[in-house]
Parts: structure tokens; C-alpha cells; sequence
């Protein structure tokens, strides 16, 4: 009988940039910066009592509340690790543009390579 093994969230985010070393972002309301031209690298993945943390180059945070969902997929033709339902999502660009945008439970998010 074979034992499955659950990785964390945190593990999972890790896994995917471990292969893909650099991903563009894709918010639920569109791409951050150009598509492949933006390209992050990660320098954090925490799993926290109430959900994921994720810190990527230049100090951008997304921090996602409750369980999610993380999936390898595909995004227009390209792997893409999918982030999903999730009870509530911030992301803080830290890039001297904006501040913290509240997302709320409005759609999934994709790291694409």
C-alpha cells in the first residue's frame, strides 16, 4: 500500500520555482508588468497559522489567507503553478508605485514560466 505525502503549501511554491528559477505573475485582475517581461525570482515561501506567505525579488509580498489550492497547469501554453481558493489574497509591490491591494477571494493566481 503506498502512503501519499502532502507537501505544504510553502513546499509547493518552492518545488515549482526549484525547477523554473524565475516566473512572471498574473494577479486575478490581469499580469503585473509586462508577460515575460517581468520576471521574479523567489526568495521566500512561509507557511503561517492562517494561510501562505510569498516574498519575491525586490521585497513584493503576496500573502494569502486560509487552505489553498496549489496546482501545476498551464497558462496560455506555458507552465504555470496555480494558486486558488483561498479565503482572501494582499499583495504589496513594495516597488515605490503602490501600496497593499486587497483582493479579497476574487480569482486565482499564476506564476508562469
Amino acid at each position: 500500500m503506498r502512503t501519499m505525502i502532502l507537501r505544504s503549501p510553502a513546499k509547493k511554491v518552492e518545488g515549482y520555482f526549484s525547477k523554473h528559477r524565475r516566473a512572471s505573475l498574473v494577479l486575478p485582475d490581469g499580469w503585473y508588468g509586462r508577460p515575460f517581461d517581468s520576471l521574479f525570482a523567489l526568495t521566500l515561501a512561509e507557511d503561517t497559522a492562517n494561510g501562505l506567505r510569498i516574498e519575491l525579488e525586490g521585497g513584493r509580498q503576496l500573502i494569502f489567507q486560509g487552505d489553498l489550492d496549489i496546482v501545476k497547469t498551464g497558462f496560455e501554453k506555458f507552465p504555470a503553478l496555480k494558486l486558488d481558493s483561498y479565503r482572501s489574497f494582499s499583495w504589496w509591490p513594495h516597488d515605490g508605485i503602490s501600496e497593499e491591494r486587497e483582493y479579497g477571494k476574487s480569482g486565482p493566481v499564476f506564476f508562469v514560466s
